[in-house]
């Protein structure tokens, strides 16, 4: 057995009522199974070890399936009362104040000595706490309030523009940037692989660039020549 949701979902209520409810160690805990422990803190969007148990001098975080809830009853000493035996009576014995019911008796019989004895449950001896060895928790809160931040840079349509995103919310989307900063930025990454790909994007550009530049050489030339004719 392991905690399932609802079982959560009941050590978060406890949690919230101020209280530390106890849970029970299961096979999968290794050596400290069978012992039991007390929440002290939960987080259910965890994905591993997302249950911090205090047990003995320790604390530490386990997963769902190595801890249980404890079954009603269980761990409670059933002591039952010691009942002292009663006095046996019945029409066949006479009162002592009966002269009759005395015998005679030369030498007084020694009183027995009755000891009464109590049923003490000394508590066995303590074992040393074996040590859990356990990964240290990792502090998922504090991703969770901090998400990763993704830059990414793209060329489209002859212009670099760049964009930025926290976790799933865009923060910059389509931020021109100039050329030079562009492939400072891309050789800044240290990555043969991506100097290759943007040394192609730049060899692009410059073929662009000087079909370009013949173009408007050849629109120059033909209107020069149109404007040497009207002289």
């Amino acid at each position: 057995m392991s905690l399932s949701s609802a079982d959560i979902a009941h050590l978060e209520a406890v949690l919230a009522q101020g209280k530390k409810p106890k849970v029970v160690f299961t096979d999968a805990a290794g050596q400290v199974a069978g012992r039991t422990g007390k929440v002290v803190a939960l987080d259910p969007a965890g994905v591993d070890d997302f249950v911090q148990v205090a047990f003995g001098s320790d604390e530490l975080s386990f997963s769902a399936a190595e801890l249980r809830l404890p079954v009603p009853g269980e761990g409670a000493r059933r002591t039952a009362p010691r009942q002292r035996a009663a006095a046996p009576t019945g029409p066949g014995l006479l009162p002592d104040d009966a002269p009759e019911a005395k015998a005679p008796v030369t030498e007084p019989a020694p009183k027995p000595v009755v000891s009464e004895r109590k049923t003490v449950t000394e508590p066995a001896p303590s074992a040393p706490e074996p040590v859990v060895k356990k990964k240290a928790a990792r502090p998922r809160a504090q991703a969770a309030k901090h998400p990763e931040l993704t830059v990414t840079l793209t060329y489209e349509d002859g212009e670099w523009s760049v964009a930025a995103a926290r976790g799933a919310r865009t923060v910059v989307k389509g931020a021109k940037v100039a050329h030079t900063n562009a492939l400072t930025m891309c050789q800044a990454s240290g990555s043969d692989e991506v100097n290759e790909v943007v040394s192609e994007v730049v060899e692009k550009i410059r073929s662009e660039a000087a079909e370009e530049a013949a173009r408007l050489r050849r629109q120059l030339e033909e209107a020069e020549a149109r404007l040497a004719e009207l002289k």
